[in-house]
């Protein structure tokens, strides 16, 4: 017969009680600290309490893995300007100037271990070139910034890191201004190897950037305006079957996807929700929010992906 909870209690000392209650609190998961409602396979807004005292347009948020810190960025009505926040397990925050440029500085995004944060950065005096950038930390906080070894003359945006550092992101290099493409590189003998543009169809002749790819490479999550979506940008998946060889992306859904923008895609440090911004317009008086959904809609999509996939194998 199993012993409950209240006969283990009256059995073990006190002293191994309140270790094991410290240990549990400390072990969970860090959005936890922020908010406790986690949601289904329908998006809703993350922590809408925490972001009363911040500027109407937050986004683009990522877990720190080594630390209890929520990081994100705050933008304007018109996002011609972008600065880094930083928020600890009590919710105190502070304003992040990572020395490239104080007026745009966003999408901040950590390598697996935590080591590092990326961010992307607009270069003074050109309002529609962008870069890559990264800090390193130190016993002290972060480090002077260094460039991403990939940047190019075109600009470059939104970075994501498979678990062994591959890196995947957007770039304007064989595109238009505000017109990226989705690239990828491998992490070889400490230095990244020559980026390799994804394919087409994950590619087309529209805006496709920030990437989302899962620890494991088994999947893509970006946004896109091509045709057939909800709004301006959505959110798209594809899923990876072989070396550079990915499924047909698919649109997300009306579970995730409005008539506005949908971007900047991030994942909880264990994995099991999925974050994202909602804009209304590039121009807008709407607030801009973060907002989370259960992983489970990515293998609900898988699931439906690989059905039809087997569907018109078979000539049905």
């Amino acid at each position: 017969m199993p012993f409950s909870h209240s006969y283990f209690l009256s059995r073990t000392p006190l002293s191994i009680v309140c270790i094991l209650m410290v240990l549990s609190c400390s072990e969970s998961p860090p959005y936890h600290h922020y908010d406790a409602r986690p949601p289904g396979l329908t998006s809703k807004v993350f922590a809408p309490e925490l972001f009363v005292g911040d500027s109407a347009y937050v986004g683009y948020n990522t877990f720190d893995p080594l630390n209890p810190e929520l990081y994100y960025a705050i933008t304007t009505q018109v996002w011609n300007s972008s600065r880094i926040v930083r928020r600890d397990e009590n919710g105190q925050k502070d304003s992040l100037d990572l020395g490239i440029n104080e007026f745009w500085e966003g999408e901040p995004v950590f390598t697996p271990d935590g080591q590092k944060l990326y961010f992307t950065a607009v270069v003074r005096d050109d309002q529609l070139h962008a870069d890559l950038f990264f800090v390193e930390r130190t016993d002290s906080g972060w480090s002077e910034p260094g460039e991403f070894e990939l940047n190019t003359p075109a600009s470059e945006w939104h970075i994501s890191f498979t678990e062994d550092q591959t890196a995947y992101f957007g770039s304007e290099i064989d595109g238009s201004t505000l017109h990226a493409d989705l690239f990828y590189s491998t992490f070889e003998n400490g230095t990244y190897e020559r980026a390799i543009k994804l394919p087409s169809p994950v590619n087309t002749e529209f805006n496709d950037c920030d990437p989302l790819i899962a620890p494991d490479e088994s999947y893509l999550i970006f946004h896109s305006d091509r045709p057939g979506g909800f709004g301006d940008h959505d959110l798209y998946i594809t899923f990876r079957q072989g070396v550079n060889e990915w499924s047909t992306p698919v649109n997300m859904g009306d579970q995730i996807n409005t008539g506005g923008w949908e971007m900047g895609p991030s994942l909880s440090p264990d994995g099991k929700f999925l974050f994202f911004t909602r804009r209304e317009a590039w121009d807008t008086t709407e607030p801009s929010r973060i907002y989370w959904v259960s992983t489970g809609i990515i293998d609900r999509i898988k699931e439906r992906t690989l059905s039809h996939q087997k569907q018109r194998q078979s000539g049905l």
